[in-house]
């Protein structure tokens, strides 16, 4: 694959795990998450892997035994287990420090955050450039917990698509506003009604990210960002 935007603006991202410690890395991932939202390429292959794995079933196999492996095969396994992960240290879920001390244990925090980079960093970075490339050898191979089929009723999906709309239109129409954060809105935009179609948790967790990041960037769409984040708080999909 030639170094497309998309590529280099991933590669650029996880690399900064490898320049960053493992006290401040909970900035480095919650630009990688940003960026995996508001840019359509990197948004597909997460939609893609979010769409044929469950993180829940990914997370509690990787754990088992109190040790913690990546999948063997599979990309999207990678890629969705590794997203989840992320996702859940971006949101305070769960400890990236306690995490990361705990399953790479070592005489040092530093030795412990590159046993980390080693062990889920770099196969993340393999699985998805992969993935990227268009190489996707086995999706869900045997081993692979079943995908649960977690949905949002239609009438839900409805109203969020809804408020949605409202904030295009108002993206659309903000002529003054810098023409590079209008694009970057119009496409996490574009990807929260993507996402809505996979009717995946993950996926929407991650659009959800540049949604509020973008239209905070605007200053605008405080009503139907309050009203879109009450209804997935409801269902449990944020908090």
């Amino acid at each position: 694959m030639e170094n497309t935007e998309a590529k280099l603006k991933f590669d650029e991202c996880i690399a900064a795990f490898y320049s960053s410690r493992l006290v401040i890395v909970e900035r480095t991932i919650g630009v990688l998450l940003k960026n995996l939202a508001s840019d359509p390429e990197l948004m597909h292959v997460v939609g893609e892997s979010a769409s044929s794995t469950s993180y829940p079933s990914e997370y509690a196999l990787a754990t088992e035994g109190g040790v913690f492996k990546m999948p063997v095969t599979g990309n999207k396994r990678v890629v969705g287990l590794t997203v989840g992960l992320l996702l859940q240290f971006d949101k305070h879920e769960l400890s990236v420090i306690d995490f990361v001390t705990r399953y790479f244990p070592a005489p040092t925090s530093h030795e412990s955050y590159t046993a980390f980079l080693d062990a889920v960093i770099r196969p993340f970075h393999k699985a998805f450039i992969a993935l990227l490339n268009g190489e996707n050898a086995i999706a869900v191979t045997e081993g692979a917990p079943e995908v649960r089929d977690e949905s949002l009723p239609d009438n839900v999906k409805e109203e969020i698509a809804f408020w949605l709309k409202s904030l295009m239109q108002q993206v659309f129409l903000a002529d003054g506003a810098d023409e590079g954060v209008r694009s970057d809105a119009s496409d996490a935009l574009k990807g929260m009604m993507y996402a809505l179609e996979f009717d995946n948790p993950l996926l929407i967790k991650v659009v959800w990210i540049a949604v509020r990041y973008t239209l905070g960037a605007l200053n605008m769409g405080f009503r139907e960002l309050n009203s879109i984040f009450e209804i997935l708080r409801n269902y449990g999909i944020t908090d």
